[in-house]
């Protein structure tokens, strides 16, 4: 008899990311594919139906369901990415959409991408076993994902977990959100770039010097003073967040994942620690782990809804 599958689709706003894998977390195919946020949602949507079909050709197996991660706050109930800004996507019925492109009669989970990130790590990584969790996405931004007595948090409206915009610092960096000293302005790689800005490029020696996250880390590592404060103060923004989680959610543990922070986990998480211990009881930190993420792609965290989905935990709030 053939293994059902389950379809995961990562929408990020240049470019989608497509598996077909089982319970256990095998990957029996998997596809990326660019897509053009300036085009209608609905031709995006179909550029989406497209992918989808190719994996489920190349799995060959029955799927037991399809589960689409996507930027921004979501109605997981009604299926509605709501505000998406990356892919000028404002209230768009995702899952009506795509269930008419495909004309599959198989059950379409929608989710926002660091939740189904924080899923992916307890359906196939790092949480396997854990019932309350934090997972925090460090990449180009910062992001966050709860999952509480088994149950990802949603909210009231879909922006539970929007760590990347809690205010570290009202007098510190301004923020694209038009927030200022937002945590992601220190703790992502826009923050480390925002950090090289105001100490490494007060350096001549830097200025003619294409700086990137990647040179940042490496100069830091090497010991050099500008580039290591730099890090510091990422590290430390990263335990603040993370004792702010602690604080509210007492959760058993939390997860670092996203782009730098599976890179950089290393450079990150001792500095990390010392800032989240500064500021907890002993008693909610002393029970705490921190962990490098472990799904080895980020479409396995929308495939992971699926699965989810099937076992009848509700995608609203906890």
């Amino acid at each position: 008899m053939a293994e059902q599958i389950a379809i995961g689709v990562d929408v990020g706003g240049t470019k989608a990311a497509y598996t077909a894998a089982n319970r256990s977390g095998t990957v029996f195919a998997e596809y990326t594919d660019r897509i053009n946020p300036r085009e209608p949602a609905l031709t995006t949507i179909g550029t989406l139906a497209d992918g989808i079909r190719r994996v489920i050709r190349e799995a060959g197996q029955p799927v037991a369901g399809i589960g689409v991660a996507c930027p921004g706050p979501v109605d997981a109930v009604a299926g509605v990415a709501l505000n998406a800004v990356n892919l000028g996507w404002k209230n768009v019925p995702l899952r009506e959409a795509l269930q008419t492109k495909l004309e599959l009669d198989v059950p379409i989970w929608l989710q926002n991408d660091v939740n189904a990130g924080a899923l992916g790590e307890m359906v196939f990584g790092a949480a396997r076993g854990e019932s309350n969790f934090v997972y925090l996405a460090v990449g180009t931004g910062l992001g966050g994902g709860a999952v509480v007595n088994g149950h990802i948090v949603n909210g009231a409206n879909g922006w539970a977990m929007e760590v990347g915009h809690m205010s570290l610092n009202p007098k510190g960096r301004p923020c694209t959100c038009g927030n200022v000293g937002c945590a992601e302005m220190y703790i992502s790689g826009k923050g480390l770039l925002a950090g090289a800005a105001e100490h490494l490029l007060s350096n001549p020696e830097y200025r003619d010097i294409t700086i990137t996250t990647h040179r940042v880390l490496d100069l830091a590592q090497r010991g050099e003073p500008l580039a290591r404060k730099v890090v510091d103060e990422a590290a430390e923004a990263l335990g603040v967040v993370m004792a702010w989680c602690a604080s509210v959610l007492n959760p058993s543990l939390i997860v670092i994942g996203g782009g730098l922070g599976s890179a950089a986990y290393e450079s990150l998480v001792s500095g990390a620690m010392v800032a989240l211990r500064a500021r907890l009881l002993p008693d909610v930190h002393s029970a705490l782990r921190v962990v490098k993420a472990g799904a080895s792609t980020s479409a396995l965290g929308p495939a992971a809804l699926v699965w989810y989905g099937l076992n009848a935990a509700p995608l609203a709030d906890a």
